[in-house]
């Protein structure tokens, strides 16, 4: 009877029934407000929900988004303005990955190495952060995996160019659209390509598709706006550890931590001459989000230490250790426990956020002007630095910043019909704007000064 209870319960049955488990727990943490969305995510949304329920509204002046509105589209044919339907999509991608990442990574390295590395990846505070931001991270990693699969499945073909490369083009696509990071797939392809292909002159007609793919999407998105960098990538690093910024003070010393790491494995891999797609991905992502380093960046390198550095900890061990157990996998087991023990009480500490509705630096800003249209008879036209997720939140007009100009009086006509303009003066490549706003003390008084910006309100609007 025993034996038969457990010939039922396969291992790929527990796992499922663990998914969703932490499905639950990812519910129950959740924020169910309109703040800490991802402002291309917001973008994505708002210009479905607009075209769905057939509504004009200013998204249309926020810029072409990225392709994650195609993946959002049967979400809106259904659940058009619900978020929540949106996190659970993007946890669903983010489970969805990382059995994808577990089976690329059991063929690569071990299935032992492949469980330890998923199983924290899902508890890591910063697969939490970015499934309740809907961020890039998430839909960044899932391209990667899927290059790497589509790479194999175009390398075991016996066409030239088979129908694969065209899903591969789309996936390219996705990735560009969405984060400077995406540019590692064609990077990545186009290094593997030039040293495996056997037919060189079909590898570069292929590698000339990748990069019109690229050049195309950057001229449409005209690069990467809307995304939130930190100053100090050290800073944001610490985040995968310890959680949301807005519960502790960040320092660098976690993110120095992880930054070695990072660097040891790539390092290593590197100079094992490292082949596998997918590996080669990770690495470029990882060192290519140095130059842009927010939260999507921080998951990627969260999975390329998992998932590269776990096998080589593994291989350590087993250098060092003795013939025994705890000589064979004791520092192992130290580390991933001791992991998983700060990653599962931070990500506990994430259920905060939602209950006590704490906001960033950005949301708090954001909130201001929520509270300036609260009333629906009182005029509200506002510009702001983070259109999207300020329409998101307001659910009023509200429009881009105006271009910064040297004619004053040209922009003070630009600025005509604004009754509030929202955003950081302290960003440098917005200090040109700042001169510009200055110039209008006269119209535009200040209502709230906070570190991630200034809202600034018409005196017309106040009477």
């Amino acid at each position: 009877m025993l034996k038969k209870i457990q010939e039922s319960f396969q291992p790929r049955y527990l796992g499922l029934i663990g998914l969703c488990l932490l499905a639950w727990v990812y519910l129950s943490l959740f924020r169910y407000d309109s703040y800490g969305i991802e402002e291309g995510a917001a973008l994505a949304m708002l210009m479905n929900w607009s075209i769905v329920h057939q509504i004009a509204s200013p998204v249309a002046f926020f810029g072409i988004p990225d392709l994650r509105a195609v993946l959002f589209v049967p979400l809106d044919m259904y659940w058009a303005g619900s978020l929540i339907a949106a996190k659970v999509f993007t946890m669903y991608i983010l489970f969805g990955t990382a059995l994808l990442m577990y089976r690329w990574s059991e063929e690569t390295h071990s299935g032992e190495s492949s469980m330890m590395a998923t199983a924290l990846l899902l508890i890591a505070p910063i697969s939490l952060m970015q499934t309740d931001a809907i961020g890039s991270g998430i839909y960044l990693l899932f391209s990667f995996v899927i290059a790497g699969w589509l790479n194999q499945a175009i390398s075991d073909s016996d066409k030239t160019i088979p129908s694969w490369f065209f899903l591969l083009i789309l996936i390219i696509a996705l990735a560009v659209s969405m984060h400077p990071m995406g540019v590692a797939i064609p990077l990545a392809l186009t290094i593997h390509w030039l040293r495996n292909r056997e037919n060189i002159a079909t590898s570069k007609r292929m590698i000339g598709m990748l990069a019109l793919t690229t050049v195309l999407m950057l001229l449409l998105r005209w690069g990467w706006y809307g995304i939130d960098a930190a100053s100090n990538p050290l800073i944001i690093l610490s985040d995968s550890i310890l959680g949301s910024p807005v519960l502790h003070h960040s320092g660098p010393g976690f993110g120095i931590l992880i930054t070695a790491l990072l660097l040891v494995t790539i390092g290593i891999r590197l100079f094992r001459r490292v082949d596998d797609s997918v590996s080669v991905i990770l690495i470029s992502a990882s060192l290519i989000g140095f130059l842009h380093a927010d939260h999507a960046w921080v998951f990627i390198v969260v999975a390329t230490v998992l998932y590269l550095g776990i096998p080589l900890l593994i291989e350590l061990n087993t250098r060092i250790g003795g013939h025994n157990l705890l000589g064979q996998r004791g520092i192992l087991l130290a580390v991933v426990i001791s992991i998983a023990t700060v990653s599962m009480l931070n990500t506990r500490q994430l259920g905060v956020v939602a209950k006590e509705h704490l906001k960033g630096p950005v949301d708090t800003v954001i909130s201001v002007l929520e509270r300036e249209a609260a009333d629906p008879e009182v005029p509200f036209i506002a510009a702001s630095q983070w259109p999207a997720r300020t329409m998101l939140v307001c659910r009023r007009d509200v429009l881009p910043l105006p271009p910064a100009s040297d004619d004053h009086a040209e922009f003070r006509r630009k600025t005509e019909g604004l009754t509030h303009i929202a955003f950081n003066p302290q960003l440098e490549r917005l200090h040109a704007l700042t001169r510009n706003v200055a110039a209008l003390s006269d119209i535009f008084k200040p209502v709230a000064l906070y570190p991630g910006g200034v809202v600034l309100k018409a005196e017309r609007a106040k009477k």
